[in-house]
């Protein structure tokens, strides 16, 4: 491979996109179950054990199924993802057997999901990670940035699984390692993907042509996102309700009234919107001031409620009115929203969804001050808007539990 500088490149199946492992999920999935029978029933079976074993086996293969699609988002957090999908299918799996009166044996139960959990952890760190070349130049350049560590040289492709290269800033003397990559049938992977499954994040520089590789992919999802986004809040209403009072009554006692605040914010197509929040300052909130400008009049209470996103409850009412989502980018305030938009060229893109409660740049960057984090924040941002679905949203939601309980960057 004289003239070319490849280097290895090892990171996981998952973020290269160079295999997908539902396969070996609808293999996995009904296995726990089925091992757990005989562990547990012996070798002879009547039909309620039979009728116990195929419904447990079909809901440990929802959330191995589920968990395959969760995990193709960046991320490390396998046991949650684990834990989270088994918990919610056996639920629904313990719902249906009380409903339908059907027979069921406790320690099968347990000890089925159990050994799902274990299973579905070495079924998420099972493969070794795959072994790429990468072309440096472009993108590539900001995936080697992004790792923040120096790659050995690659002398040859023998053992090679992909090729990783920004195709519109290739070196020439890369052709002849390409032409060798599709003689031995080797994927071309383009760096800019790969530097979103790392990172999270899109880069920026690619322009806003990147959105239409993932745009017909959506279907009839925007529909259904706000049909079951509308019926989660439902059905927590009441425990909203109660802790929303419990807030108000203490936001009452520490500042009086009134307990709530509305600020100018901007939502879907760049409309305005009054979006609510409980106080947590003295004084009068002002327009296009950044929170840390504000340390001085937040309140120990208030910073309390900042901490665990408790003031932000009040825009649940801005859900059910159809002004946000429960999951996309934070809404932006309409002074920094607009000089924003002038200053970064992509801004605007943030406003094609609505706007959410949680999002995918919160979770991973936090409260986001200035020009520079806000370009962090929009690369986080957009690369949602392009690879939105059920399942990034459902890994979002998840994430944010870890989010409000451990006050990751709350100002």
């Amino acid at each position: 491979m004289a003239g070319v500088s490849a280097l290895e490149l090892r990171i996981p199946y998952r973020l290269a996109q160079a295999r997908s492992r539902t396969g070996l999920a609808w293999a996995l999935g009904p296995l726990p179950s089925l091992v757990a029978g005989l562990l547990l029933f012996g070798a002879t079976w009547g039909k309620e054990v039979w009728l116990l074993v195929g419904l447990t086996a079909l809901a440990h293969l929802l959330a191995f199924l589920a968990t395959e699609r969760m995990a193709r988002y960046p991320g490390q957090e396998s046991w949650s993802l684990a834990g989270f999908n088994l918990l919610l299918f056996t639920l629904f799996l313990v719902a249906a057997l009380a409903m339908g009166r059907l027979y069921y044996c406790r320690s099968y139960l347990l000890v089925a999901t159990l050994l799902a959990f274990l299973l579905l952890l070495l079924y998420l760190r099972g493969l070794p990670p795959a072994r790429l070349a990468l072309l440096p130049g472009g993108v590539a350049d900001g995936l080697l940035r992004a790792l923040g560590r120096e790659l050995p040289p690659l002398r040859d492709l023998e053992g090679v699984e992909g090729v990783v290269a920004d195709l519109h800033h290739l070196d020439p003397g890369a052709l002849p390692l390409l032409a060798e990559a599709a003689f031995r049938g080797l994927p071309i992977l383009h760096a800019a993907r790969v530097y979103e499954g790392y990172t999270g994040r899109v880069p920026l520089e690619l322009g806003e042509g990147f959105l239409a590789l993932e745009e017909g992919k959506r279907g009839l999802y925007p529909l259904f996102k706000r049909a079951w986004e509308v019926g989660l809040v439902l059905l927590l209403a009441p425990f909203a309700l109660l802790v929303g009072c419990l807030v108000a009554l203490a936001v009452y006692l520490d500042l009086g009234r009134p307990v709530l605040f509305a600020q100018e914010r901007v939502g879907l197509g760049g409309k305005p919107f009054k979006a609510y929040k409980f106080r947590t300052m003295r004084g009068a909130p002002r327009e296009g001031a950044y929170a840390g400008q504000e340390e001085g009049r937040i309140t120990p209470l208030g910073r309390f409620l900042r901490r665990y996103r408790l003031d932000e409850l009040p825009q649940l009412f801005n859900v059910l009115k159809g002004e946000m989502s429960l999951v996309g980018p934070r809404p932006e305030q309409k002074v920094l929203a607009e000089a924003y938009a002038r200053e970064i060229p992509l801004y605007a893109l943030r406003h094609t969804v609505r706007p959410g409660l949680t999002g995918w740049a919160q979770v991973h960057q936090g409260y986001a001050e200035g020009k520079e984090e806000t370009l962090v924040k929009l690369s986080y941002d957009l690369y949602y808007i392009k690879h939105l679905s059920f399942f990034l949203d459902l890994r979002i939601l998840l994430r944010t539990i870890w989010v409000v309980l451990s006050g990751f960057r709350a100002k």
